[in-house]
């Protein structure tokens, strides 16, 4: 039972990988990022791609964090980002990709045959949250060339811990969409589009996961267009 679930787990970190990289290329045929904010940071792959670029990584499940090669030049963070300062637990899939802040509702039939098949359970830890205001003040940050943002629908929350002025320093938005109605309380990905747009970013481009009901969505920064 063990080694399907090694398996399976690989599987859906290679379906991440190709997905991931779409998005990648993508970006480095617009910019050369020098800095590189990855929140919801999984493996590091994502940040980890852009080898000339000083990466900031935020990745609050521990599980996954301990995997991530660490490299001198970038910085690592085993915290969440918020809107605040606060602890709050975070849910552990067996899919730690999929980790989450929220509770999440019993409406994914693959998720629900995974858990049940394997008879599964969510773990609950809890961790330090933070907004990104305070690591921007923190390292002195003047302009955010990569803002990626992939926290299994917390992406509102990390929005709300950034300031206007601090919005007007980050060139692209790279942010997960999630297309399944209801998976989480409260989610909306409509306000998320409102708060971006009030602060001045413009939709590109939009990439959906061969496997998983959600996409990401990349937005520019008009000043830097």
């Amino acid at each position: 039972m063990k080694s399907v679930i090694i398996f399976l787990n690989f599987f859906f970190q290679l379906i991440y990988l190709l997905h991931k990289n779409k998005i990648i290329n993508y970006l480095k045929k617009k910019l050369n990022a020098k800095i590189i904010f990855d929140i919801g940071a999984y493996r590091a792959n994502f940040g980890h791609s852009f080898k000339e670029s000083k990466v900031f990584f935020f990745e609050p499940n521990i599980f996954s964090f301990n995997k991530i090669k660490k490299i001198k030049k970038n910085k690592y963070f085993n915290f969440g980002l918020g809107s605040k300062y606060k602890k709050k637990y975070l849910y552990i899939l067996p899919n730690d990709s999929a980790s989450t802040f929220y509770k999440i509702n019993n409406i994914s039939k693959m998720r629900n045959i995974f858990f049940n098949l394997f008879q599964q359970k969510v773990v609950k830890k809890n961790v330090e949250i933070y907004p990104l205001n305070f690591f921007i003040k923190k390292y002195s940050i003047k302009i955010i060339d990569i803002l990626k943002i992939d926290t299994e629908g917390y992406e509102e929350e990390v929005l709300k811990g950034i300031t206007k002025s601090n919005f007007l320093k980050i060139r692209y938005i790279v942010i997960e969409k999630q297309l399944k109605k209801n998976l989480y309380k409260n989610y909306s990905f409509k306000r998320i589009k409102q708060r971006l747009e009030k602060n001045n970013f413009i939709f590109l481009k939009k990439f959906k996961d061969p496997i998983w009901n959600y996409e990401d969505q990349i937005y520019l920064n008009k000043n830097f267009n």
